[in-house]
């Protein structure tokens, strides 16, 4: 006798409980479809509140706008490079160093009203001042320093002007 022969047999003498395992697996199924509908629904409840956006925006529509922010900060960075490059190639020539020396110019006046200014850039380019107080009298004069040299002799005090300007920390008083 085969498999399938004694199959028949035991389903024809216990019809019965046949119907009844057929009937409660039935039965699981249902409970699992059911069970498998209700998280669908509520997973298709989820995925409709994500994709609505917090305004009622769908969350395509927020990610494209976040996406052309995104691209607008981008090219306002680059522009912003460009500039900061540009600027970084001015600063050589900008007045980086400077040098100031008070003084009495003459004898008969006093509360060091003369002075030289050394404004000089990256390269020691620039000028110094010097203005001369007297009584009756003020006089300023402009020197043009190129690369360290004066383009006129320079007086002790425009010389120690220019060595403030030089030493570390850029000078001062």
């Amino acid at each position: 006798m085969s498999l399938w022969q004694g199959l028949q047999e035991s389903i024809a003498h216990n019809t019965a409980g046949w119907v009844g395992a057929c009937l409660l697996l039935q039965v699981v199924w249902l409970l699992a479809i059911v069970l498998l509908l209700g998280r669908t629904r509520s997973l298709s409840k989820r995925l409709r509140q994500l994709t609505a956006g917090a305004s009622g925006v769908s969350l395509e529509r927020v990610l494209v706008d976040h996406l052309a922010r995104v691209e607008e900060v981008d090219t306002r960075q680059e522009k912003m490079e460009q500039r900061v490059a540009a600027l970084e190639g001015q600063i050589p020539l900008c007045v980086q160093r400077v040098g100031l020396v008070r003084y009495d110019a003459f004898e008969d006046v006093g509360g060091q009203q003369s002075f030289s200014l050394a404004m000089l850039d990256a390269q020691q380019n620039g000028i110094v001042l010097t203005s001369v107080y007297t009584r009756s009298d003020v006089r300023v004069y402009a020197k043009a320093i190129r690369q360290g040299q004066p383009s006129h002799p320079l007086s002790d005090e425009e010389q120690q002007a220019i060595r403030r300007a030089l030493s570390p920390g850029g000078g001062g008083n």
